[in-house]
């Protein structure tokens, strides 16, 4: 008992000093992860050993890979010319400016991670936002919860389902089966919740302007980085589509795509260990040395047990229990850690009730809970920063999303996607 008290201490002094960011937050999980190997040599409960077991290196691997993979597409300029190229056919409408900005994230976001997604979007919207005399708040907002649901529906497409891929030996084509699906009717949902909001902020149709769109000219594509990040990407998604027959791993697969880059995506030295995600890496690598404490300590089990409780030792209800508790806890905690905090309990389940739903009812509760706050889904803050300092100090402007704006928007449409959510794991795959 003493064991996991000390432990769950430990994790959630980390979690605090992170949130209320006092100090950086790879220092303070690397200091965690130190210290609870410390615990569990004191404590006799936890080996650097067994550390080492748990932590998914092939979640590891392909952070490495697709972060490279989408460096070299940003950097070739692919992205911004597409997005731009997209906006033009709004016309100064605005409901369709937000579905062909909304349809863009989501499919940005099915190859590259949320932030990185965001930062290409974020500029560019809001100069079409400026532009064509529109408030972009609801815009921004309905782009970060697209960028949550593309993230969703691939194994690549963001850290909690690396995690969960990792975990559960999944493979691309599962995330497609189980995952695409629902994402795409909940991101339909999406832009009716959206469209509404959008004409009444914009007074229905915005001014028509043309200087946004011509900035695609000034915007010339390196072919070299467009060519090698297509042909290695393409290669890569065909690996993994087929990686069970081939007898491969998608960590195995992530990494030598991320070795081909190193060598043919001239990644700049001095910004080769932020191309890498090499913060994100070394993040997740000592949260899972956190978690495998406490699991070693035995948390997790009464967790589970809780889980199994509440579910009545029925799989569907079991798995909608790991649903609830995935969304209540990905607002506070963030979408990956998250994940990383439930998959070992997750993983005892998908042994208790073989065939059951355990893996995508955790992915949508983390989907879930990541669109309900802005600190659910690591591009939230970073967005709401960028957004504050454009906004030139005018609250009122339309131009803030803080936590108390986005919360009116977020909580009602994260409550939705899990009511869908639920149903989807009792109707369409029991």
């Amino acid at each position: 008992m003493t064991a996991a008290l000390w432990s769950v201490s430990l994790f959630a002094l980390v979690f605090f000093l992170t949130e209320a960011e006092r100090v950086d937050r790879n220092q303070a999980m690397v200091g965690g992860a130190i210290l609870m190997l410390f615990l569990g040599w004191f404590f006799d409960f936890y080996t650097l050993q067994a550390a080492l077991k748990a932590v998914y290196f092939d979640t590891l691997a392909l952070i490495f890979g697709m972060s490279l993979v989408g460096n070299v597409l940003v950097r070739s300029g692919v992205f911004t010319v597409l997005a731009t190229k997209v906006a033009n056919y709004s016309r100064g409408n605005a409901q369709l400016v937000l579905v062909l900005l909304v349809l863009t994230t989501y499919s940005f976001s099915l190859v590259v991670n949320n932030l990185a997604t965001m930062l290409i979007m974020l500029p560019l919207t809001l100069a079409i936002c400026s532009s064509l005399k529109l408030k972009p708040v609801a815009i921004v907002a309905a782009e970060l919860v697209a960028s949550n649901l593309g993230g969703a529906s691939t194994l690549t497409g963001d850290f909690p389902n690396m995690i969960i891929g990792a975990a559960g030996k999944l493979h691309f084509d599962d995330f497609i089966g189980s995952m695409m699906v629902p994402c795409l009717m909940l991101l339909a949902v999406t832009l009716g919740y959206f469209g509404k909001r959008v004409v009444r902020l914009s007074n229905g149709v915005a001014t028509t302007g043309k200087s946004i769109f011509e900035s695609s000219e000034s915007v010339e594509i390196d072919y070299y980085l467009l060519r090698v990040g297509l042909t290695v990407l393409g290669v890569m998604l065909f690996a993994l589509v087929f990686s069970y027959p081939l007898g491969l791993q998608s960590g195995s697969v992530a990494l030598v795509a991320g070795a081909v880059l190193l060598i043919f995506g001239r990644v700049p030295q001095g910004a080769l260990l932020k191309a890498m995600s090499g913060d994100d890496i070394l993040f997740f690598a000592a949260l899972f040395i956190l978690v495998g404490g406490l699991q070693s300590a035995g948390v997790l089990s009464g967790l589970h047990d809780l889980i199994v409780a509440l579910g009545a030792r029925n799989a569907t209800q079991s798995s909608l229990v790991l649903m609830l508790i995935s969304a209540l806890l990905t607002p506070f905690l963030n979408a990956g850690p998250t994940t990383a905090l439930i998959v070992p309990v997750a993983s005892v389940l998908s042994r208790e009730f073989p065939g059951s739903p355990v893996w995508w009812a955790l992915s949508l509760g983390v989907l879930a809970g990541s669109s309900a706050t802005l600190s659910g889904a690591t591009a939230g803050p970073v967005v709401s920063s960028q957004m504050s300092y454009q906004s030139g100090g005018k609250p009122d402007s339309g131009w803030v999303l803080d936590s108390r704006t986005y919360r009116q928007w977020g909580i009602p449409i994260a409550s939705t996607f899990l009511v869908f959510s639920m149903l989807y794991i009792v109707v369409w795959v029991r």
